[in-house]
């Protein structure tokens, strides 16, 4: 692990615990085992130090990897498979989410950074859409309606799991959710499944 890498893990924790406004450099350089010097030098300010927490935690470059080597043109197969990589990154970068939805009316800026991030998979998902339906393996529909549906189902979810407590609301497993939500987009937008109904 890099000096910058230790620094934005220490910074994420102490956020996630103390709030942006609790956790200080001082702090975060004590624990991440530097001198508040190299972290100015490194970053700038705390404001830097979360900013690139979110770019490097968050999901969207994953995802690019995702639709541009990995899509087999299946929808089903394809959403499941971004479905899970949601969920799992989302999963590890846990404390990100936290202090977005913590400190994002407090930190300038921060909402509109963490957003650049969903909105990017809403632009994969909608071109991934207009392939699949050039390929005549989709229906002609709103695809950006059905992409931000997509992406509000995942989120959902994963609030709901992760901050509220949502397996008190059913014993079904987040597996048969997601499994279960992903073969309704797809017999949704298929035109196999349309034309079979």
């Amino acid at each position: 692990m890099t000096i910058n890498e230790k620094i934005l893990k220490v910074a994420i924790d102490l956020m996630a615990k103390k709030g942006y406004k609790g956790a200080t450099t001082k702090q975060i350089a004590e624990k991440a085992g530097v001198s508040e010097m190299t972290l100015f030098r490194n970053f700038g300010s705390k404001k830097k130090i979360l900013e690139a927490a979110v770019d490097r935690y968050y999901y969207s470059i994953q995802m690019k990897e995702i639709f541009e080597q990995r899509i087999v043109w299946e929808i089903e197969k394809d959403l499941q498979m971004v479905a899970e990589t949601y969920h799992k990154l989302m999963k590890k970068n846990k404390n990100v989410i936290k202090i977005a939805l913590q400190e994002g009316g407090s930190v300038p800026g921060l909402h509109e950074q963490v957003n650049k991030h969903p909105r990017q998979l809403k632009e994969l998902l909608v071109k991934y859409f207009q392939e699949m339906n050039s390929k005549g393996l989709v229906v002609e529909t709103n695809y950006e309606l059905h992409a931000m549906n997509f992406l509000y189902m995942c989120y959902g979810h994963f609030i709901s799991r992760s901050f509220m407590q949502g397996e008190n609301i059913t014993q079904i497993s987040e597996d048969e959710i997601v499994q279960g939500g992903v073969r309704n987009f797809a017999q949704n937008l298929s035109t196999i499944y349309t034309y079979t109904r």
